[in-house]
């Protein structure tokens, strides 16, 4: 069995002068795919599709995002940016999801997600 692998795609994708931001949905695969306690790999730039019809990589962006926001109707995820991880948790209870098969919700789920980047000067 695989590690899971969670997809990004954009939606929009703006820059503020300073930052490059995008909103969009987040799918992760399903079983048997795993998940491992403290998080499944996220490469936004290997992993991201582009709904917002700009092109990949994503314009102006350097790598991993420095933020996240991911948030579903019965999971979330907290990025960590010093391991480049989501760690996904169920919203009923705050529990992180146990090591084994995603589970069935997880992949049907409906994330939202919104990642900020340090922009390239």
């Amino acid at each position: 069995m695989a590690e899971a692998k969670a997809t990004f795609t954009t939606k929009k994708v703006w820059d503020d002068g300073k930052k490059v931001h995008a909103v969009g949905l987040l799918t992760v695969t399903a079983g048997p795919d795993t998940y491992t306690t403290g998080g499944i790999a996220f490469n936004p730039q290997g992993n991201t599709v582009d709904g917002a019809g700009l092109g990949m990589p994503l314009p102006g962006v350097p790598g991993q995002p420095f933020w996240g926001n991911v948030v579903g109707n019965a999971y979330f995820a907290q990025y960590l940016p010093a391991t480049g991880k989501l760690k996904i948790s169920v919203v009923a209870g705050g529990a992180e999801v146990a090591s084994g098969a995603v589970p069935a919700g997880l992949s049907s789920d409906t994330i939202n997600a919104y990642f900020i980047f340090d922009k390239m000067v």
